[in-house]
């Protein structure tokens, strides 16, 4: 499975979507692992950059960041919006970064993870640019929340089942067992995954279903319906949540595991 953006949805994920989720679950990846001036750090599936300007404020003037992904329009945004002079954007892959061995002290992705093609092969890769002692960590959706249902039901009805499996495997993620085999299997030690819970606030179905179905590898599915399909898919999901609105907004739980690595023994 791969997450690839065309045209403008990397911009719409960037002014929609990070500010209201990917930006939250950012400072809560970093906080696991408490960064420290100075230190280098590589930020793998960097998408748009919340996660590699958080961690560059993190380490100071004295320390580096990386980000990296293989999405040239992610990149591209990620670029157009700057970070500190500590800070590099790299175009590569997350198995095979051609990066130095033993040259991070901190190596996180944050959902980038479940797309990777072969995940022993990223988490090999992780470990090896990582220095001995160093630490890493990777979020990943904890299953699918109330809206990420009541939205995959409604691409199912209005769009298509095939449409909809596609956006519903960006939630069908492992469990935390599989996720602590997964690490150890790559060499890691002092593994733990972390459940992360947060309370989510979106506008109404109306304002923001448009705008996130825009920002995802199915927008053009979605823009391709009639108006009045639209509205119905939209409408759809609105009744699904009624029960979650207060007020002009939507608020839901939503959570993710966090998987955390160091790269030797301890």
């Amino acid at each position: 499975m791969t997450f690839q953006l065309e045209g403008d949805a990397s911009q719409i994920y960037e002014q929609v979507l990070v500010p209201l989720w990917f930006g939250r679950w950012a400072e809560a990846l970093v906080d696991v692992l408490s960064l420290k001036p100075a230190e280098s750090v590589l930020d793998i599936a960097c998408g748009t950059g919340v996660t590699t300007r958080l961690a560059s404020s993190k380490v100071g003037p004295n320390g580096r960041v990386d980000g990296l992904d293989n999405n040239a329009s992610m990149l591209a945004q990620a670029i157009s919006i700057g970070a500190g002079e500590n800070t590099r954007w790299i175009a590569g892959d997350a198995g095979n970064t051609g990066l130095p061995a033993d040259s991070y002290d901190v190596v996180l992705s944050q959902h980038g993870y479940h797309y990777f093609p072969d995940k022993p092969r990223a988490l090999r890769e992780f470990r090896r640019v990582l220095v001995g002692g160093g630490r890493m960590a990777f979020s990943v959706w904890d299953g699918h929340s109330p809206y990420t249902l009541a939205l995959c039901a409604a691409v199912g009805r209005h769009i298509s089942p095939d449409v909809a499996s596609k956006q519903r495997a960006q939630r069908e993620t492992p469990t935390s067992d599989l996720l602590a085999e997964q690490v150890r299997a790559a060499g890691f030690s002092d593994i733990h995954v972390e459940r992360q819970e947060l309370e989510i606030e979106v506008p109404l179905a109306r304002e923001f279903v448009p705008l996130h179905l825009g920002s995802m590898p199915i927008a053009a599915a979605f823009q391709s319906l009639s108006e009045d399909r639209r509205q119905r898919l939209v409408d759809d999901v609105q009744t699904a949540l009624n029960e979650y609105v207060r007020g002009d907004r939507v608020v839901y739980p939503d959570a993710v595991h966090v998987a955390v690595g160091v790269n030797g023994a301890v």
